[in-house]
């Protein structure tokens, strides 16, 4: 896989490592439950592809990591990222197979009303909060073992600034397009520009310009985490633990207010 300029990702539904096998069930699912086939490709990783991920090969893991994360910017100027060695790599889920089932978190209010089911998000770590009902998504077992003891589950408020990065990724999740304050951008832009600040805000500031330190220091600040979540060695997102996932889910949205609001500048090709 040459490095290349990415083109914005198309409109269109790309099969991506789907075996025969699956264009079998998927047809099947189709027929018997009466929804299009379309639809029923949303509900797997491979029917987000090339939105969610360029491709699900896990093998091309540094060219395509460069190509998704790093060949564009958000709040570092161009190349100010650096490089790091990445072995295996996708997008959002882990490289093996082995480690892909993550744990789920679930809105505790949608999570009460059967009829809605599971998402396919669910199991993706892009979002912290449930914009519909304004509380903070929380582990599945966490809910299921409320709802055995028959007492009410989990249910915490999300910050403001945590809701409104969450709800530009449900707006592209449902519509397929996000609505920033200057342009409307495609769904896949928007999750290549937010895998793009994950990795910011994780690198070390001793790597970075003065003027990019100070906006990285500013962005940790206000949320209670240390700066990097504690991440002393740099590790890609996706090999993070849910814990720090969730920090840098929660920075990401901290540095995306500031932005908004012009207490940091984005200085990175996307930045605009």
């Amino acid at each position: 896989m040459a490095a290349r300029r990415r083109a914005p990702a198309p409109a269109v539904h790309v099969h991506h490592r789907l075996r025969p096998r699956h264009f079998v069930l998927l047809k099947a699912l189709a027929e018997r439950t009466g929804v299009p086939e379309g639809e029923v490709r949303l509900t797997t990783l491979a029917g987000w592809t090339p939105w969610l991920a360029d491709t699900l090969d896990a093998d091309h893991g540094a060219e395509a990591f460069h190509i998704f994360v790093r060949q564009d910017s958000v709040l570092l100027l161009p190349g100010e990222a650096g490089a790091n060695a990445v072995g295996r790599w996708l997008p959002w889920v882990a490289a093996e197979r082995s480690r892909r089932r993550t744990a789920r978190r679930l809105c505790p209010v949608c999570a009460a009303e059967p009829e809605r089911g599971t998402p396919l998000f669910a199991t993706v770590p892009l979002m912290l909060s449930c914009p519909e009902h304004g509380c903070r998504l929380e582990s599945a077992g966490d809910i299921a073992f409320a709802s055995a003891r028959g007492t009410p589950p989990p249910l915490r408020p999300a910050p403001g600034h945590v809701l409104a990065l969450d709800r530009l990724t449900t707006e592209g999740i449902s519509g397929g397009m996000v609505t920033l304050p200057r342009r409307q951008v495609h769904v896949g832009v928007w999750f290549r520009m937010l895998r793009t600040l994950l990795d910011e805000i994780s690198i070390s500031t001793s790597r970075v310009r003065r003027r990019s330190a100070a906006a990285l220091d500013q962005i940790w600040l206000p949320i209670g985490w240390p700066p990097r979540a504690g991440l002393s060695v740099w590790r890609p997102y996706e090999a993070l633990d849910a814990t720090r996932q969730e920090a840098m889910l929660e920075a990401a949205a901290c540095a995306a207010h500031l932005v908004r609001y012009g207490q940091i500048t984005a200085y990175g090709t996307l930045g605009y």
